[in-house]
């Protein structure tokens, strides 16, 4: 199992073992969880959403864009470093098995979906990343 980070907007372009997993407050409106109209699954990770604490920190007006000086990202991140992330993985695990056996995969990756492209530094992308790695898990971005 390998993780990603992703857009959106990159679900059309999603092989059929790529599951998206929504990170975001609101996920779009144009598409709800189950499967996006290409057929890609995507669900919501709730424990990665951002949490009430982050909530009208961002505005999303910063110029320049500096993740280090966002006070949302820096609550967002705190509120990661709370997930047990053990425990985290044994559910994401447990989700990669079910997902196999149900969709008849013998391999599956998972790609944290936000609204952002990786070219805007101001993202939730850049903390997750760095939560994966603190916890000695390689993630990176999904490129077609």
């Amino acid at each position: 199992m390998k993780l990603y980070t992703s857009y959106f907007a990159q679900l059309r372009n999603f092989p059929s073992n790529l599951v998206g997993l929504s990170t975001a407050i609101w996920n779009p409106k144009w598409l709800q969880p189950g499967r996006d109209k290409n057929g890609a699954i995507w669900l919501d990770i709730p424990p990665l959403k951002p949490g009430h604490e982050c909530n009208g920190l961002c505005a999303g007006k910063c110029n320049p864009k500096r993740p280090q000086d966002c006070t949302f990202l820096k609550t967002y991140y705190k509120q990661l470093q709370r997930i047990d992330y053990f425990k985290f993985m044994n559910k994401l695990f447990d989700l990669h098995d079910k997902i196999c056996e149900n969709e008849g995969f013998t391999e599956l990756d998972f790609a944290f979906l936000v609204y952002e492209t990786p070219q805007n530094p101001c993202s939730e992308r850049v903390i997750i990343q760095k939560w994966f790695h603190e916890n000695g898990m390689e993630i990176e971005e999904w490129h077609k």
